[in-house]
């Protein structure tokens, strides 16, 4: 992971004998310039899933993002002063979501976003990427709400563990470790205290954290004895727990992550949801900042289930670090000679 600042000063201090023309660079024994590549308005390409949003959809989204942020608060601040939780206002919400088929852009318009907030954006992020496994899967409308109440509940444990433990840096002690592993038991307990008509949701919390193999915790549990519900959940946790940054290590590029997941799949989790997260959980989600192979810095604009590491990008700056004036979109499905390197921690 490389940050947008560190890249531009780097190419301004680059020194530049030849004056290469912009675009230019050698790839191998080749010569790779912006005019060799396949450029094409998004709206031609029957790779881009769906149509351009207007400006009504971009507030919704906003607004969709910011309900659930603030109940993630809320549930924090509740659960700190040992309150009782409602399940009401954050279902309503869902059902909204699910309703106007608003899952996959809530979900690349958080994805960018998800570092600013902690515990609660990653409760968001893990909700939107499990109700789009859930919608893979063929789940109606009751499931997809009883996964997206489950994922957004899932931490709900993690606030009571201090934050001197999840913030520190370096090793965590053996008892640091242990205290928590015993969040989802905790989490169990506070939700146990909602009505009975919600007692599968900490079942459900309980075996979030449980794998195929009986390798998982508090139970130890192993194949059917875990729910799908909570297997899609806690693959989803341990993907984005993997592209985060921790204070005691480095998170991994998406792609990684994807491989450590795939690895993990015999052994951890069900073949039926890793195929569904495959199809449905974006590598290089919409909306990021990926740096390519010839140094230029893009947006994803859109991604291919058929190619998923070859999305569609649009050109913001070349590289050399000059921004370009006119938009230029790439598709890497048609351009052999690029690829993507690294993504970009901060917006250009």
């Amino acid at each position: 992971m490389v940050r947008f600042s560190e890249i531009i000063r780097m190419n301004q201090n680059k020194k530049d004998k030849e004056r290469i023309p912009v675009a230019e660079k050698n790839v191998g024994q080749e010569k790779l310039r912006l005019s060799d590549m396949q450029i094409a308005e998004t709206g031609k390409r029957e790779d881009v899933s769906r149509p351009p949003l207007v400006e009504s959809d971009n507030k919704k989204i906003k607004a969709f993002y910011n309900d659930l942020l603030e109940r993630a608060m809320d549930i924090q601040s509740k659960v700190k002063h040992n309150k009782d939780l409602t399940p009401s206002r954050i279902l309503q919400i869902l059902h909204r979501i699910i309703k106007d088929d608003f899952i996959s852009r809530l979900y690349d318009y958080a994805i960018p976003i998800s570092k600013n907030y902690g515990l609660q954006s990653q409760s968001i992020s893990v909700t939107l990427a499990s109700l789009k496994i859930g919608k893979g899967l063929g789940y109606d409308t009751k499931k997809l709400l009883q996964l997206g109440l489950a994922a957004f509940f899932e931490n709900v444990g993690m606030y009571k563990i201090p934050d001197a433990t999840l913030t520190k840096r370096g090793k965590l002690s053996s008892n640091e470790l242990t205290a928590i592993k015993k969040h989802p038991e905790i989490g169990a307990q506070i939700l146990g205290r909602m009505s009975t008509t919600f007692k599968w949701l900490t079942n459900t919390t309980l075996q979030i954290h449980e794998r195929l193999d009986g390798s998982g915790y508090p139970k130890g549990l192993k194949g059917e004895d875990i729910s799908e519900i909570a297997s899609i959940i806690g693959l989803v946790d341990t993907y984005m727990a993997m592209t985060k940054n921790r204070p005691y290590r480095d998170k991994q590029m998406e792609p990684d992550a994807v491989k450590s997941i795939v690895g993990l799949s015999k052994s951890k989790f069900p073949a039926r949801v890793v195929k569904a997260f495959l199809n449905q959980i974006s590598i290089f989600p919409v909306n990021s900042y990926v740096k390519l192979n010839n140094e230029s810095i893009g947006r994803v604009v859109s991604t291919s289930k058929s190619q998923p590491l070859r999305p569609v990008i649009e050109l913001v700056y070349d590289g050399r670090g000059q921004k370009l004036e006119k938009r230029q979109i790439v598709n890497l499905v048609d351009s052999s000679l690029l690829h993507i390197t690294s993504f970009i921690d901060e917006r250009p």
